[in-house]
């Protein structure tokens, strides 16, 4: 997830059943289970006039993976929307499916920004979607919504437009208020603007920043794991962003400043969309970033009458909207993607459906499996160097559990989930008590229970046991969108298989923890998974600590 939420949720676990405890028996082995890795990689393939390459066969392709040649397993080739190579021979010649998600970024957008988009985005779906496209709309801010799971409906797309139109951009509301924005003593009139304090003026501003894109970060991560789900179709995400807020309070530099590093290093800052993009990388999304805010230094420039050019880089607003523009460009581009920076959502979503239209997909199975580590991607055209190859460089390898578990928080954040399970969630009294550290704060303590019947688990009768699973996975929530840490954990459960009958008539599997959540108001939000039916129940508990 993206930065750390400024609450803290601690988790001790333990778990019981409600019918009388008896030893219990190891959980019997059902299964080998065999599990390969299948990584696949779309390549756009162009000429140096940049035309699609056409006529290219998996024999035409070398890809690599941390320096090792790899086998492909898999060649589909898409030219214009339509599959022209397949192993399954029926497709050939049909659309090639595609899943496109929209992603809205209210909580830095500014309202005229988001009505620009809009009313261009809405004159192009009303044309219909190209042959064999979905598309989902969701915007976040500081609630994250899915305004419309994955459709080729004109009337459903437009009604969900609305929906976002209904709410408002919020990005003048996050400006960034610094402590030590004033460079004056009001007693004194004394002036405190060495350089110093304006190094320790800017890391309080980016602190501050990180921290709200930690928020938009973590929802758009949620939305990469909600419709990751897409077999056999094409996968693409636009994300409507600024990048940053439009915030007034920008550190005030002097020129020679400047001098002592070019630029300086403490100035800078980029990457802090980079968790996200590689989420999207490894769920083998292409992500396009589209940002309609223009250009801020202009703006500046041109209301105090400044000509642009090499003044500019003395000037903290030229490096700040540098930094957003390579944020949005670096994501996009982590994901063999773009960023495009207009007002214009209509041509940019053009765009994204003639940029995604051809390509060549190669799939190759890697030794390793969940090994959690980043590996890097190269793909070659054998005796063609003057081709041009976009494609995703790298991924992390997540392990499986991981994987469930955010798709599973996922579920809890957009309201996918319903509580099919009975799940009853039983909070005792907290208690508080003052923790020390860079803030103080009052952390509360109190022991939880989960209450599932036994009616409602899938419990499978093994020799003398009856055994099923559950995953357990908790997170808390605030006004703002923070986000705590994910914790989860896989539970088994077993009982006597003389007593499944009565406990399915009166009983319920208790499972106890114990929890730690920051003062304030918190959105506690637990999902319960039977991992052996594939089901997910949700309760939710809002909080004033």
């Amino acid at each position: 997830m993206g930065a750390k939420a400024r609450f803290v949720l601690g988790f001790v676990l333990s778990a019981s059943a409600a019918l009388a405890q008896q030893p219990a028996p190891t959980a019997p082995v059902f299964v080998s289970e065999v599990t390969v890795n299948n990584i696949t990689v779309d390549v756009k393939v162009v000429d140096a006039h940049g035309v699609p390459v056409a006529d290219l066969r998996k024999a035409d392709f070398r890809i690599v993976e941390d320096g090792k040649d790899q086998a492909i397993t898999n060649f589909l080739a898409v030219i214009g929307g339509q599959v022209t190579a397949s192993p399954d021979g029926t497709v050939v010649g049909q659309a090639a499916p595609r899943q496109l998600v929209v992603f809205f970024d209210l909580y830095q957008l500014i309202e005229p920004d988001k009505r620009a988009v809009l009313d261009s985005l809405r004159d192009q779906i009303s044309v219909g979607l190209p042959p064999a496209e979905t598309m989902s709309i969701v915007s976040f801010d500081g609630t994250l919504r899915v305004h419309t799971p994955p459709t080729a409906s004109r009337e459903k797309l437009l009604e969900a437009l609305k929906a976002v139109e209904r709410l408002p951009g919020a990005g003048l509301q996050h400006q960034i208020r610094l402590s030590t924005f004033r460079t004056d003593d009001l007693r004194t009139g004394r002036s405190y603007a060495g350089y110093e304090f304006r190094r320790t003026q800017n890391e309080e501003y980016w602190n501050e920043m990180k921290q709200i894109i930690g928020r938009v970060e973590s929802a758009f991560s949620a939305t990469l794991d909600r419709f990751a789900l897409a077999p056999g179709a094409r996968k693409v995400i636009v994300m409507v962003s600024p990048g940053f807020p439009r915030v007034e309070n920008v550190p005030t530099y002097r020129a020679y400043d400047f001098f002592r590093d070019t630029p300086p290093s403490e100035y800078r800052n980029v990457g802090l969309f980079d968790h996200a993009a590689r989420l999207a990388s490894e769920l083998e999304y292409t992500l396009y970033a589209l940002d309609p805010s223009g250009n801020s230094l202009s703006e500046v420039s041109a209301a105090n009458s400044r000509p642009t050019g090499f003044t500019d880089v003395a000037n903290v607003r030229f490096w700040r909207e540098a930094d957003r523009k390579d944020n949005l460009i670096r994501a996009a581009q982590i994901t063999g993607g773009e960023a495009m920076f207009t007002t214009n959502g209509g041509a940019a979503l053009a765009d994204v459906e003639r940029l995604t239209s051809s390509y060549y997909s190669l799939a190759f199975q890697p030794e390793h499996f969940g090994d959690s580590k980043e590996h890097q991607i190269q793909v070659e055209i054998v005796g063609h160097p003057d081709y041009q190859l976009t494609y995703r460089k790298s991924y992390v390898d997540r392990p499986p559990e991981q994987r469930e578990a955010d798709r599973t928080r996922a579920a809890l954040l957009t309201g996918q989930t319903e509580n099919s399970l009975g799940v009853e969630l039983v909070l005792d009294k907290p208690t508080s008590k003052f923790r020390w550290g860079a803030e103080g704060m009052h952390v509360y303590r109190f022991n939880a229970e989960l209450r599932i019947p036994y009616a409602r688990l899938t419990l499978l009768p093994r020799g003398s046991i009856a055994w099923g699973q559950i995953r357990v996975v908790v997170m808390a929530t605030d006004p703002k969108g923070n986000q705590s840490e994910l914790t989860h954990q896989k539970v088994p459960i077993e009982i006597p298989a003389d007593k499944l009958e009565e406990a399915q008539q009166r009983g319920y599997f208790a499972y106890r923890f114990t929890l730690e959540i920051e003062g304030g108001t918190r959105t506690l939000r637990i999902a319960v998974d039977d991992v052996l039916a594939h089901t997910t129940s949700a309760v939710v508990a809002d909080l004033k600590l």
